[in-house]
């Protein structure tokens, strides 16, 4: 046993020498390759491309280096895939918008947010290496300020709208050569719910109100409101249009009243229609309502028994008077309030503006002008789950009684007004003594004096709505372009100075300015 031991040892010790023999032997039969490294540059993943569909042309030029490959042996492939999409693999062919190195691509795709794909593919072997980038596509007309301009008895369309490189653009007179002629502009809405996706701009005009539907702008005898109504012909000449934020319904209630003082409602759905006015006290006595409607914008969920029960607000022209209406109630009824009363509900003067805080607590501001002395009075008062409580009461100071147009600031306990060239900033809580003017025009005419509520969930564009829009039309220009945009910035004390933001000449004749946000945010 012990000598065949010793026996399988040498044989093993042979068969090992052996091996490393035949491994130092063949040392210099086969030759060693490094292993291709492939590297992309001048792809940008710290940014998103913005980019305008049909417009906007994306130009990359990318720069690849390579260890030891080739670039005649590369195959290049330019990918760009919606960022939800759900796609198997077979289906990635359809996503190829470029198979060439430099990336050239006239952009054809809907509204969204994209990924893009560069693909570099080594034909010797199989290789790639790929690097990815970010998208975001709008159409031109998605978002931006639509602008009513008044041009020989019609209605001019212009907007001011970023463009990839962020920068605002003015397009002007998007309606030339339309063949139809939905007649001079006198106002314009923009409807919208916090999220919801019924939203539009509404068009008034001397013949009709109109939507304008797309992002192409369509407007024309079936974007009539005349068919929300049922009527095959007549006119909609509406002067205040709001979705009411917080319903008893899942849909939220769409508001309308007319140039007769009449009050409708629907659901905010393009299947709904309005049927019968609701100028009834109780039901009963008829009255006139005044060209503005109060709703609010801040939601609380604390209260579980309130089943959304928000009041409405409304102003009796015929009777001078606030009325209220709760989901529970068919009709409005003459406002009542809980807590200290500050003032008269029953006024007896004319109400001449009215609007809603975005974020303090459904606050209403409105502005009534007395009849007898032609003082301008400041009313503030809250709307909360089944009451309502005043906050704000007095006389407003300065040169008021030459206003033209008043604006609520949607944060701030402040109020602006404009006379004809100049603006003055009032606070809510001393509107009799804290009046400032903050802006000036000389040789230019105020026509637009508002704050635009962003109502979309995310929307690019919330900055927006805490900036004072302010749109004028130059005097003595022969121009037919005369109007000019501007944007101010804010300061939350009375004291400071407002800071100008943007600045666009050579609109046409502005009649009234509204933000068009996208419902795809």
């Amino acid at each position: 046993m012990k000598l065949r031991k010793i026996y399988n040892l040498s044989i093993v010790c042979w068969l090992m020498a052996a091996l490393l023999t035949s491994c130092f032997d063949d040392k210099g039969n086969y030759d060693y390759q490094n292993i291709n490294e492939v590297t992309i540059e001048g792809i940008d993943r710290t940014k998103v491309y913005e980019l305008f569909s049909y417009e906007s042309t994306l130009t990359i030029n990318p720069v690849v280096k390579s260890t030891v490959g080739d670039e005649k042996n590369y195959d290049y492939t330019w990918k760009i895939i919606p960022k939800n999409a759900e796609s198997e693999e077979g289906d990635q062919e359809k996503y190829v918008v470029s198979k060439e190195k430099n990336l050239v691509y006239p952009v054809t795709l809907d509204d969204g947010y994209y990924i893009g794909f560069f693909e570099v593919k080594d034909l010797s072997n199989g290789v790639t290496w790929i690097e990815d980038f970010y998208l975001h596509v709008k159409s031109k007309g998605s978002e931006g300020w639509i602008i009513a301009c008044k041009q020989d008895g019609k209605t001019r369309l212009d907007l001011i709208t970023k463009e990839s490189s962020g920068k605002n653009v003015l397009f002007p007179d998007l309606w030339n050569g339309l063949d139809f002629d939905m007649g001079e502009p006198k106002r314009l809405f923009y409807l919208a719910g916090m999220g919801a996706e019924f939203m539009f701009p509404l068009l008034v005009t001397d013949k009709s109100t109109y939507s304008i539907m797309g992002n192409d702008f369509h407007v024309g005898e079936d974007t009539d409101m005349k068919w929300y109504f049922g009527l095959s012909d007549g006119t909609i000449d509406m002067t205040a249009s709001v979705i009411e934020q917080y319903s008893t319904t899942w849909l939220s209630n769409w508001w309308v009243i007319n140039s007769k003082g009449e009050i409708y409602s629907t659901e905010a759905s393009t299947a709904a229609f309005f049927s019968y006015p609701i100028n009834k006290l109780n039901g009963k006595e008829e009255f006139e309502a005044a060209p503005f409607i109060g709703v609010s914008y801040t939601y609380n969920d604390t209260d579980e028994d309130s089943n959304y029960n928000y009041a409405m607000v409304f102003y009796d022209k015929t009777n001078r008077q606030f009325l209220s209406k709760f989901g529970a109630n068919n009709y409005p009824d003459v406002m009542k309030c809980t807590g200290t009363q500050i003032f008269d509900v029953k006024t007896g003067r004319d109400m001449v503006f009215m609007d809603s805080h975005v974020v303090i607590d459904g606050l209403q501001v409105a502005v009534l002008k007395d009849p007898q002395t032609q003082d301008f009075y400041l009313y503030g008062f809250t709307l909360g789950f089944g009451k309502i409580e005043q906050n704000f009461y007095g006389k407003i100071g300065g040169p008021v009684s030459e206003a033209i147009a008043f604006a609520l600031h949607p944060t701030y306990n402040t109020l602006f007004y404009a006379t004809k060239n100049k603006v003055y900033r009032v606070s809510l809580s001393e509107p009799s003594t804290e009046v400032k003017e903050v802006l000036s025009f000389d040789g230019e005419d105020i026509v637009t004096l508002k704050f635009n509520k962003i109502l979309s969930w995310g929307s690019s564009a919330t900055a927006y709505m805490s900036m004072l829009l302010v749109g004028t039309n130059k005097v003595a220009s022969e121009d037919e372009n005369p109007g000019v945009f501007r944007l101010y910035e804010v300061p939350s004390l009375i004291s400071g100075s407002l800071s100008l933001n943007e600045e666009i000449e050579g609109l046409g004749e502005i009649v009234d300015i509204v933000y068009k946000e996208n419902a795809s945010n």
